[in-house]
């Protein structure tokens, strides 16, 4: 657990390690290399064997470990509200982790309900499936997202995010790789916007972002601006995180340096 430079949250809890690659958004993943680093540095034991070198990089290995009691109960000690990421290390909803692993970290999210707990997969079918059977209640401080990188994974995962229980429900398109329609996916503040899908919630954010490192991937500010135009017509909020590596000239040239305002974490 610790403080992070993510703009969209205030701390990270890893509570459980490891993952292994889903789709094309968990190709240069960060979270594998800073894995790596912490496993050489040999401070924290749960991380060993989480990732591999595989042509000089650092790639996940599907191993998943549990971090010591005192890391996973850390939130319970800590008095002052705070927004927690949880498993920035890894995916939650993993299909290699045990239903009793998400048991108890879903008991600790609901035991210290002073802090909010923001919850991002991959999995979007496993989180689905979990919560119907585990948890078909949400938990008021629990928010819920899953990452569309592209129009293929929006159209997977936020269906079945929708349905699922939760306070906030949000989406990560970082690392953006492609442009995203989801104005079935939000409530439109005009007729012409389009309404959310017929029986189900809306999303209430949307994070936005370009990806970072030595192998980052151009993201088009085009395709930033159609989500930040999709937002701007419905109930949906809009974060801008960044432009990503290979972004930040082009996105200066063809948008006239314009920036976006975060949103602030108590929307």
């Amino acid at each position: 657990m610790g403080e992070t430079s993510i703009e969209w949250t205030e701390s990270t809890w890893n509570p459980i390690v490891g993952c292994s690659i889903a789709t094309p958004g968990c190709t240069n993943c960060y979270a594998m290399r800073m894995a790596a680093r912490i496993e050489a540095m040999g401070t924290a034991p749960h991380y060993d064997g989480t990732t591999a070198r595989v042509k000089g990089k650092a790639i996940w290995t599907g191993k998943l470990s549990l971090a010591p009691d005192d890391l996973i109960a850390a939130p319970l000690r800590r008095r002052r509200p705070t927004t927690y990421f949880v498993n920035s290390m890894g995916d939650l909803f993993h299909e290699g982790c045990p239903d009793a692993w998400i048991d108890r970290i879903f008991g600790i999210m609901g035991e210290a309900r002073h802090h909010t707990f923001q919850v991002l997969t991959k999995r979007a079918q496993r989180l689905h499936d979990y919560l119907a059977v585990r948890r078909p209640k949400p938990l008021p401080n629990v928010w819920l997202g899953v990452s569309t990188e592209r129009q293929k994974e929006a159209d997977e995962r936020i269906p079945l995010l929708l349905t699922a229980p939760a306070a906030v429900r949000f989406i990560s398109a970082e690392p953006l790789l492609g442009p995203l329609d989801i104005r079935n996916y939000i409530h439109g503040r005009r007729k012409h916007v389009g309404a959310c899908i017929s029986g189900r919630p809306p999303l209430d954010w949307v994070i936005v972002g370009g990806e970072s490192g030595p192998r980052a991937r151009p993201m088009d500010p085009a395709w930033v601006e159609s989500l930040r135009l999709q937002c701007d017509g419905s109930e949906a909020a809009f974060f801008f995180k960044q432009w990503g590596g290979k972004n930040k000239k082009v996105a200066g040239r063809l948008l006239h340096g314009r920036t976006y305002d975060a949103m602030p974490l108590g929307f």
